[in-house]
């Protein structure tokens, strides 16, 4: 089985509504955990911004990937705080 990791954020942008960049894909989930964590630093102060990791398999019957597990999130406050936070649930 193919295992890929998807990571991504998005960023409240005040007036413009919600933001998603970047998003990019991995073969090893703590490359996608710490590309994540860095994108979330990267957003400008006094910005709120969430990012995720989802692990993505192989699916035959499908012809493609499908995202099925959420394995971390992570919260970054206004202040700059940033919370990490465990997954487990379904994509």
């Amino acid at each position: 089985m193919i295992r890929l990791y998807e990571w991504g954020v998005a960023a409240d942008v005040r007036g413009g509504g919600r933001r998603v960049a970047p998003v990019g894909v991995t073969d090893q989930e703590q490359r996608a955990q710490d590309r994540m964590l860095d994108a979330l630093r990267a957003v400008p102060e006094g910005i709120t911004a969430r990012g995720w990791v989802t692990v993505m398999s192989y699916a035959p019957s499908a012809s493609g990937y499908q995202r099925y597990e959420l394995t971390v999130r992570a919260e970054r406050d206004a202040s700059g705080a940033l919370r990490l936070i465990a997954g487990g649930g379904r994509g």
